[in-house]
C-alpha cells in the first residue's frame, strides 16, 4: 500500500488539504480575490466529490472564489471551539459534531444539505462468505457475528477523528445499552457492563482505524489483501463502486444493520469572522439555496449517492439504479428510524474512553532525531510534540491519550543512541511526564542515523508477543540521515509495523517517505503539530 503523504496546515486538522478553487472566475494575472467574494469552507473528506463536482462549478458560474480545506469532523469541532476565524463556513459530516463544536452557538444559518447512512460494506465475495448478500433483514447481531468471527479483516475510522467511526461507535453503544432508535445513550449507560464489555469487544475487532473516511476507502480499495470490510458512508460505497465497475473490478456490497442505523446529515453553517460578514453570508445562503432547491443541483447530488435532506426517512421515489444499485446492496425503501444521538457531554466521554478503555493496547516506539541538524526550530518542535503526547492533560485535550495497557518507548538518536530508550508501561501521569522531561533535557548534536533507531524499534517490538496488541513506530526527524536507506526500508517492511514519519525542521522528505511507504504507514509534515500527532494516533 502506498503511504499516505499529508501536508497538514490547519489548526487541529487530522486531514487538511487546502485547495484554492474557482480563481479563474476572478480574472487573470493571479490577483487576490476580493474578500467579499471569497468563501472559505472547511469540510469533511467525504464532501470532496460534492465540492469538486457541484460547489466549485457553481462558485465559478457566480464569479465567487471558493476555497476549501478537508478536515475530520472531530477536528472541525475542536477548531470551532477554539474560536478560530480561519474559515467562513463549516460543513460537518453530521450534526453530532456540529453540536459539539458549536457549543457557544457561534454558527448561524446551519442547514442539512443531504443525508447518507453509515453502512457495513465489503467486497461482494467477502460479504457472500459472511452470508450477508441478498438479505433485507441483516441485524446488529449478524454484523457482530461476522466481524468477530475472524474470517474477514474489518476497518473503521478512528472515532476520535472521524464522524463515520464516531457514529458507528455510538450506534453500537446504543445497541449494547438496549436502547431503541429514539432513545439516546446516557452517561449512566456508559458505565454499564453491557455497554463497556460489548463496545470493547467490538472496537478491538477492528484491524485498522484510519483517520478519515475518504482516506479509509481509498486505502481499502488499494489493499484487498489487508481490508475486506468497512464501516463507511453509503455515498462513498456508491462513489467507489462506480470507479471499480468501470475498471472491471469487484464492487463493494452494503448492508444496513437493523437496530443500529446511523445517519449523517451534512450540516453547513456560517461563521461570522468580522471580515465582510454580510457579503460572505449572502454567498453561503445562496449556495445552500442552490443545493437544496435547484433541480440540477439536487439531481447532481443524487448522482453522487447523496439522498435529499427533505426525503421521508431514507426512501427514494424512482431512484436511478445505476447509482442506488440494488446489486450493490443499496436500499431505497428504508423506513427504519436512525438512532438518536446523545448529548455532547456523553459523546465527549465516549470518545475519551475509546483511548482509555475500549481500543486495543498499543506498543509504540518513538524515534526522535536529536542530531545537530535539528538544532533550533526542529528540536523545539520535537519538544512541543513530547508535551502534546506525554503531558496527560494536554493529551486528553486533543484525544491523544495513552491507554492503561499501552507500552511507550522513547529513544533520542543522532548517529548512535543519544538518550534512552526510556519506557513506560501503562499511563501513570508521573511516568509519562518524565518522558517529556527526558526529551526536554536533551541538547541536540552529532550526526544522524535514523535507520539505527528503526532497527532498535523493530527489535524491541518483536519482543512483544502479547496477542491482540497493535504496534507502531513514530519517527520525528528532518530526514537527513546517513545509513543504508534501502536496507532500512527492507527491515521495516519485513517487520510489518507501520511507521508514521513526521517531518521537522528543514526536512528532506525522501527518506521519511521511504520508510513510511515500506511499512504501510504515513508521512506528514509538522506544520500543524497536533494534526500530525493525531495522524499518528489514528493507528491506535
Amino acid at each position: 500500500m502506498p503511504p499516505r503523504r499529508r501536508t497538514l496546515g490547519a489548526l487541529g486538522a487530522t486531514f487538511a488539504l487546502a485547495l484554492v478553487l474557482g480563481l479563474a472566475a476572478c480574472g487573470g494575472g493571479g490577483a487576490a480575490a476580493p474578500s467579499d467574494r471569497t468563501l472559505r469552507i472547511v469540510a469533511g473528506s467525504e464532501q470532496r466529490a460534492v465540492l469538486d463536482e457541484i460547489v466549485v462549478p457553481w462558485c465559478k458560474a457566480q464569479r465567487y472564489t471558493c476555497e476549501y480545506t478537508l478536515m475530520g469532523s472531530v477536528d472541525q469541532a475542536r477548531l470551532l471551539q477554539s474560536g478560530s476565524t480561519k474559515y467562513d463556513a463549516y460543513w460537518f459530516a453530521s450534526s453530532v459534531f456540529a453540536q459539539i463544536g458549536d457549543s457557544q452557538g457561534t454558527l448561524r444559518d446551519t442547514q442539512s444539505m443531504f443525508v447518507t447512512p453509515v453502512v457495513f460494506a465489503g467486497r461482494t465475495s467477502a460479504m457472500q462468505r459472511l452470508g450477508l448478500v441478498g438479505r433485507s433483514d441483516v441485524t446488529v447481531g449478524d454484523v457482530l457475528t461476522a466481524i468477530q468471527g475472524g474470517s474477514v479483516k474489518v476497518w473503521s475510522t478512528n472515532p476520535t477523528q472521524s464522524n463515520s467511526g464516531a457514529t458507528t461507535l455510538l450506534a453500537f453503544m446504543n445497541h449494547f445499552a438496549g436502547n431503541g432508535p429514539g432513545q439516546p445513550l446516557t452517561a449512566a449507560q456508559l458505565d454499564s457492563p453491557a455497554v463497556d464489555q460489548g463496545i470493547t469487544t467490538f472496537v478491538q475487532a477492528m484491524d485498522r482505524t484510519p483517520p478519515s473516511t475518504g482516506t479509509m476507502m481509498e486505502e481499502c480499495v488499494a489493499a484487498p489483501d489487508q481490508c475486506d470490510t468497512v464501516f463507511t458512508y453509503e455515498a462513498l460505497v456508491i462513489e467507489q463502486n462506480k470507479q471499480l465497475v468501470a475498471q472491471g473490478k469487484e464492487p463493494f456490497y452494503a448492508v444496513y444493520p437493523q437496530g443500529a442505523l446511523a445517519i449523517s446529515d451534512a450540516p453547513l453553517g456560517f461563521l461570522p469572522t468580522g471580515t465582510a460578514d454580510q457579503a460572505k453570508e449572502k454567498i453561503l445562503l445562496a449556495l445552500q439555496d442552490y443545493l437544496l432547491k435547484d433541480d440540477a443541483a439536487r439531481s447532481a447530488l443524487l448522482g453522487l449517492g447523496r439522498r435529499p435532506a427533505d426525503a421521508i426517512g431514507l426512501t427514494l421515489d424512482h431512484p436511478d439504479t445505476t447509482v442506488f444499485n440494488p446489486a450493490w446492496g443499496i436500499k431505497t425503501d428504508i423506513r427504519e428510524q436512525g438512532i438518536s444521538y446523545p448529548s455532547a457531554a456523553v459523546i465527549e466521554q465516549a470518545l475519551e474512553r475509546y483511548h482509555t478503555r475500549y481500543r486495543r493496547p498499543v506498543t509504540s516506539y518513538y524515534c526522535l532525531d536529536g542530531s545537530g541538524s535539528m538544532s533550533g526550530d526542529g528540536w523545539d518542535g520535537v519538544k512541543a510534540a513530547a508535551h502534546q503526547v506525554f503531558d496527560p492533560d494536554q493529551a486528553r485535550l486533543n484525544l491523544l491519550q495513552t491507554g492503561p495497557q499501552d507500552r511507550t518507548t522513547v529513544q533520542v538518536f543522532n548517529d548512535r543512541r543519544a538518550a534512552g530508550p526510556f519506557t513506560v508501561d501503562g499511563n501513570d501521569p508521573a511516568q509519562l511526564r518524565q518522558l517529556e522531561a527526558d526529551v526536554t533535557a536533551y541538547k541536540p548534536g552529532g550526526g544522524t542515523n535514523m535507520y539505527r533507531c528503526l532497527d532498535d524499534a523493530v527489535a524491541e517490538l518483536a519482543k512483544d508477543t502479547i496477542a491482540g496488541r497493535k504496534k507502531l513506530i513514530v519517527v520525528m526527524s528532518d530526514g537527513r540521515s546517513t545509513g543504508d536507506a534501502t536496507a532500512g526500508q527492507d527491515r521495516v517492511r519485513a517487520a510489518g509495523v507501520p511507521v508514521v514519519s513526521i517531518a521537522f525542521g528543514d526536512a528532506d522528505p525522501d527518506q521519511l517517505t521511504g520508510v513510511a511507504q515500506a511499512s504501510g504507514g504515513a508521512y506528514v509534515k509538522s506544520d500543524d503539530l497536533v494534526a500530525a500527532l493525531r495522524e499518528a494516533a489514528g493507528y491506535k
